[in-house]
């Protein structure tokens, strides 16, 4: 039901008309009382005088009746007023400490209920506002918090007021402790400290990379100012960028360069000085042709040189993809093994293992084998022996009997291992990690006697990355070379 709506000043005019009027007729029915009383009988002076006392008297008790009862009028009134005005107040805390969501109470009275309608829009409003603040600040903390860049924030008096993750972690900061803490107390770094005071002072100090333990990174500050631009700062925002990938892959650019022209100086080199002692010299038949072989050998070396930057050049940058296929790795080792020249079969071929089938590329496989059976004939004396072997993976008992297999999550239960194995001069334990690097050699000068690149195994290891698989190498000094792949099963 719809109270209906009261409107306070004509509520208290009614009140106060109603009241005055009623105590004119209490006070006029007791005069006229008095006086037809008085007035029956025969009036002497002090009958009259009696009557007049009595007809004040009457205004006197009816005066001071209608004072009493338009009072309490007024307090039953003011009771119900503060009442309403109370249940506004209590809705209204409620809803600005956010412990509610209850409608403004509505008083019948016009302009309580007025006020009760603002009140409701406001705080309707607010909670919008306050809704969307904290979801941009949610927002920011969540974007400032995902960032890869170290980002301190820094109070005018040097305490640090927050520190995403990626900063905690470039400087070793504890998850909690940091906060509030001078931000030249907890940075050990020397160089990064006197440049952090340098610009919590004021001053331009730019830019700087500093090293911080076995990382190189770019720091860089901004100074917090309110929106207008004026007053002192609010604070200093610090950047921490990690530039050790970036300064890793520049020196990798620098010495892949310097490698690139020192391979293709080399063989350039001899082929111009063979071709100027052709052009200007009258060199005999036989030893034009002896040079002429020359040049064609460098050329030849340059050519490969050529076909393995660009095949290298495609792997690292995702342009070939391998088509998969089930392949016997043994057929394809004997084929590759078959293609080579014979006057260069000057050690011994064999394979072991069986026909087991793994999934990979034939191709690939085929440059694969080529890459590894050429780097064991180069290393291998004459009379020594290479060997191709493949191992299936290990099956443990149970699987093989039907019962659950205990090593279905190893993923080397599902590789098949092809190991190229010679009896070759081997390779020094100190250059074992570094043989699948581009352009590395164990014996520079021997390989590039014997027309070796120095990106064959680096080739092959991004092929055999490419198709799911891993390579490792094996070797004693001396005692041969194991280069061992690791392919997934058929």
């Amino acid at each position: 039901m719809k109270l209906p709506r009261w409107r306070l000043r004509f509520l208290l005019f009614a009140l106060v008309i109603l009241t005055l009027v009623g105590g004119l007729l209490l006070t006029r029915r007791a005069a006229l009382r008095t006086l037809e009383s008085g007035l029956s009988e025969d009036l002497d002076d002090g009958r009259v005088e009696a009557v007049v006392d009595e007809v004040s008297n009457a205004f006197t008790v009816t005066g001071i009746a209608v004072t009493i009862g338009g009072g309490v009028l007024a307090l039953l009134l003011g009771h119900v007023l503060v009442r309403q005005i109370g249940r506004m107040r209590a809705d209204t805390v409620a809803r600005s400490r956010g412990e509610a969501d209850p409608p403004i109470a509505r008083p019948p009275v016009a302009e309580l209920h007025t006020l009760a309608a603002a009140i409701e829009l406001l705080a309707t409003e607010r909670g919008a506002r306050v809704h969307a603040l904290t979801r941009e600040r949610d927002d920011l903390a969540l974007l400032v918090d995902s960032v890869s860049e170290g980002m301190l924030q820094v109070a005018p008096d040097g305490r640090i007021v927050h520190a995403n993750p990626a900063a905690r972690r470039l400087l070793g900061l504890p998850r909690t402790g940091a906060i509030d803490q001078p931000v030249t107390a907890v940075v050990r770094n020397t160089e990064l400290r006197s440049y952090l005071q340098r610009a919590l002072a004021g001053e331009d100090a730019g830019s700087c990379e500093v090293t911080l333990d076995d990382r190189r990174m770019l720091v860089d500050t901004s100074t917090i100012r309110a929106a207008t631009g004026e007053g002192p700062p609010l604070g200093t925002v610090i950047a921490f960028t990690d530039l050790t990938e970036i300064r890793r892959l520049e020196g990798v650019r620098r010495d892949f360069v310097a490698n690139v022209s020192h391979e293709i100086k080399t063989p350039l080199t001899s082929i111009r000085g063979y071709v100027e002692t052709l052009l200007t010299d009258d060199v005999p038949p036989e030893v034009a042709r002896q040079f002429l072989g020359v040049i064609h050998k460098n050329a030849e070396r340059l050519h490969g040189i050529v076909d393995d930057l660009l095949d290298l050049s495609r792997l690292e940058s995702g342009g070939w993809r391998p088509r998969l296929e089930h392949v016997e790795p043994l057929t394809i080792a004997a084929e590759v093994w078959d293609s080579i020249p014979v006057e260069r079969k000057r050690v011994e071929f064999g394979t072991e293992g069986d026909t087991t089938h793994v999934i990979a590329d034939p191709s690939a496989l085929r440059q694969i084998f080529s890459n590894l059976l050429d780097n064991a004939l180069r290393y291998t004396p004459e009379g020594g022996h290479i060997t191709v072997r493949v191992t299936p993976p290990f099956v443990p008992p149970s699987s093989r009997n039907g019962g659950p297999d205990e090593a279905a999550d190893d993923g080397s239960a599902r590789l098949v291992t092809i190991d190229v194995i010679d009896t070759g001069s081997g390779i020094p334990h100190e250059a074992l990690g570094r043989i699948f690097e581009r352009f590395y050699r164990v014996d520079p000068a021997r390989s590039r006697a014997e027309g070796g690149t120095g990106l064959g195994l680096s080739i092959v290891r991004h092929l055999v990355e490419s198709m799911g698989g891993d390579v490792a190498a094996l070797s004693m000094l001396g005692k041969g070379t194991t280069l061992r792949i690791r392919l997934p099963a058929a």
